[in-house]
């Protein structure tokens, strides 16, 4: 069955609603080609090229996930799975093969979930993304004028009593919208995601070579970045661990 998994996941996704033009299309058509090919390295090759000229296609850092993943670079394919999922965080083929992809690791790091009140919202609001927010707010306010230019023009208490009312139903949605667009803007901002890519690095209790190590880190652990401190750079592990590690140690997200 597992098997039969994994057959499924790598089925390259083509290009969804975020294609630009009809020539970027093409070119992401034929690296899948060669993907589809067995010729992994040419595919990994193509996809780095249009990330270069369109970095936000999330079909585009999956599919090149998958070629690395497929050429055995699994902390590559890692990085790129969690890319996919900065833009399309539902995608659960790119979550099923970044699990694959994870027991080829060294750490094994289990996962610790702790939630803060902005956790807890995100988990709401980032059901859809900040363009979907500004899309409803969008709506609502156009909403709002055309219940307002219906709302001046009739003379029928009772109808102006409902459009007073849904006007203001398009208030309260459009200003809740513009909030959730803002709020997951400066959620994904201040959630700075990084890989160790280092082969071996120490997490430190504080931001100096002398201080106690907490445990070795190595190459393509997650770590969450909390704060910056000159070479250092202040990270919380999966498991809610947290130190300092050297900054050139991490590829960030």
């Amino acid at each position: 069955m597992r098997k039969l998994t994994l057959y499924l996941v790598f089925a390259l996704f083509g290009l969804g609603t975020y294609a630009q033009t009809t020539d970027w299309q093409k070119a992401f058509d034929k690296v899948n080609e060669t993907f589809q090919k067995e010729h992994f390295k040419e595919a990994i090759e193509g996809y780095l090229t249009l990330a270069n000229s369109y970095e936000n296609s999330p079909e585009l850092y999956y599919n090149l996930a998958n070629a690395y993943y497929k050429s055995g670079a699994y902390v590559d394919a890692i990085y790129y799975y969690e890319k996919a999922l900065q833009l399309a965080p539902n995608m659960q083929e790119a979550k099923t093969n970044l699990n694959f992809a994870k027991e080829h690791l060294e750490d094994d790091i289990t996962i610790i979930e702790e939630y803060d009140k902005k956790d807890i919202a995100h988990q709401t609001l980032g059901k859809l993304s900040v363009d979907g927010w500004a899309i409803i707010a969008t709506l609502s306010s156009i909403a709002l004028l055309l219940f307002f230019i219906v709302y001046y023009k009739t003379h029928n208490s009772r109808s102006k009593r409902i459009l007073f009312v849904a006007m203001l139903l398009s208030v309260i949605v459009g200003i809740s919208s513009i909030y959730a667009a803002v709020f997951e803007t400066n959620y994904t901002k201040n959630a700075e995601i990084g890989l160790v890519y280092s082969a071996k690095t120490a997490l430190k209790e504080d931001a100096k070579t002398t201080s106690t190590t907490v445990r070795e880190l190595h190459k393509g652990t997650k770590v969450y970045m909390l704060d910056r401190k000159g070479l250092w750079i202040k990270v919380r592990l999966e498991n809610q661990e947290t130190g300092w590690i050297d900054k050139e140690a991490i590829r960030e997200i």
